[in-house]
């Protein structure tokens, strides 16, 4: 055996004992008083789900689409939508409400704030598939 393949095989072996040994595999009754291991991260959020608590709802146009699509807010919580994408866009309402921002050019902005509770149906002027929804509750 090469001395490299041999280095490699002691560092594995020290690796998979470091491994086993910080798992608890001990038989040792005090291990777990000793345990070593870290609890599981939380996963992040959704991005709408954070914004909601600051107020105000994220939207991404990218790929030629709503990102996310369908998202919830409360009556006068804002949504902010920004055109990530290379393609202008539009963020029009279909039915449930009345706007449109015009066209959108990477990096602009829109904004709008419901008024009433009910279902928002919106899509984009220039990519007729690229469409969202919001749900707006009291």
């Amino acid at each position: 055996m090469s001395r490299l393949s041999a280095t490699l095989l002691a560092c594995l072996s020290v690796a998979a004992a470091g491994t086993l040994a910080a798992c608890g595999s001990s038989n040792d009754s005090s291990s777990a008083a000793k345990s070593t291991s870290t609890p599981a991260a939380q996963p992040a959020p959704p991005p709408a789900a954070a914004a909601a608590k600051s107020g105000v709802v994220d939207v991404n146009m990218k790929n030629i689409k709503f990102v996310p699509e369908a998202i919830t807010v409360k009556v006068g919580q804002k949504i902010h939508w920004t055109n990530t994408d290379t393609p202008p866009h539009t963020v029009t309402a279909r039915s449930g409400a009345t706007f449109d921002s015009g066209n959108m050019n990477p990096g602009d902005t829109f904004d709008y704030t419901p008024t009433k509770a009910g279902t928002i149906h919106y899509y984009c002027q220039i990519h007729a598939g690229q469409v969202g929804t919001i749900t707006v509750t009291k």
